[in-house]
């Protein structure tokens, strides 16, 4: 006779779409005024996981940089090699890395389309030192680098996605729904740190394969002063993740249009531009 058998038997496992590896950052503090950094506060706090859902058909791994980064011009262009693949031993590599920073003078939150190769040498870090151009000619030299490397994700496309999942009723730009965040898409990253790393990640995966740059750079209003719009902070950006992956996944998994698709906004009306006051 033969063994009573204890557990039924069970269908084979649906095969679902692989994860995808977000890469996040963060900065430290930089001014007296802002002791905490709410780029750092939201990164810090970022779930390892967003599982597969419904809406959300991509399982997400977030790994988020193990600390703030320095507000320094010699600590970013040293790390960035480092940090990004393929000399980080992360595995699986990142698919998408998201920098996030604080933008002081802004109310609203802002993926940014690119960033200046130049224009680093007018304000000092928080170890007093500027980054000149002929240091970043050292580095990114003009005959072989751009000066300005944009995303090579489809912004108007990620910010599409990014209202829909924040709640809005309209995606398309023309309102801005009451109670959602404040979200838009930027042309100008600034001339400090935000703008710096931004440059430096774009030119390293430039520098690898020209086309395919899967980084973006989200800057953040000052959100210290409120546990509701840090949380109004950290809900928006778990969104704009999200948006990021749904993006890619549109794109069959290889975002490397984004420059084509993002030249019309550049040289029309679209975008805000503001105050300098990053990082």
């Amino acid at each position: 006779m033969p063994p009573t058998s204890y557990a039924a038997p069970q269908p084979p496992s649906e095969e679902g779409e692989k994860p995808v590896t977000v890469l996040v950052t963060g900065f430290g503090p930089f001014l007296e005024k802002f002791p905490k950094n709410s780029s750092w506060e939201i990164a810090s706090t970022l779930p390892a996981l967003i599982p597969k859902s419904p809406k959300n058909q991509t399982p997400i791994n977030i790994h988020v940089h193990y600390e703030p980064i320095r507000v320094a011009y010699n600590n970013v262009v040293n790390l960035v090699p480092e940090l990004l693949p393929p000399a980080n031993p992360l595995y699986p590599p990142p698919d998408v890395v998201l920098h996030i920073g604080l933008a002081a003078g802004r109310k609203y939150f802002a993926i940014e389309q690119g960033s200046q190769g130049r224009g680093y040498g007018k304000i000092p870090d928080v170890d007093g030192q500027r980054f000149d151009d002929s240091e970043m000619e050292k580095h990114f030299p003009s005959s072989k680098y751009p000066p300005k490397l944009n995303t090579s994700f489809d912004t108007s496309e990620v910010l599409a996605h990014w209202k829909a999942n924040l709640g809005y009723t309209s995606v398309d730009g023309t309102t801005t729904d009451e109670g959602c965040p404040d979200v838009r898409i930027s042309n100008d990253a600034g001339n400090f740190l935000c703008g710096f790393i931004y440059y430096n990640s774009l030119a390293h995966y430039f520098g690898i394969k020209q086309d395919e740059r899967p980084v973006v750079f989200l800057h953040v209003p000052d959100l210290s002063d409120s546990v509701d719009k840090l949380r109004e902070g950290w809900e928006a950006t778990v969104a704009l993740i999200k948006a990021l992956v749904q993006s890619r996944r549109k794109a069959g998994g290889r975002v490397v249009d984004g420059d084509k698709k993002n030249e019309k906004r550049e040289n029309g009306t679209e975008g805000t531009h503001t105050d300098n006051n990053f990082a």
